[in-house]
């Protein structure tokens, strides 16, 4: 069914995204940020606003 192809393709971009972070992958970081930035949007308690802040703050020191 539909639904169940949605959580499949966030568990692919959640799998992606942790390679380039614990690969340090700087050229593919925008990545990661995005993925943060639509994970917040979607899921808005998921972290706390302040902890979001925070991450987006520090992956943009790295970029």
């Amino acid at each position: 069914s539909r639904t169940s192809i949605v959580p499949c393709r966030i568990r692919v971009v959640a799998a992606e995204v942790w390679r380039i972070v614990q690969a340090r992958d700087i050229k593919h970081f925008e990545r990661v940020t995005e993925f943060l930035d639509v994970t917040y949007t979607l899921v808005p308690r998921l972290v706390t606003p302040i902890k979001h802040m925070k991450i987006m703050f520090a992956s943009s020191l790295i970029l």
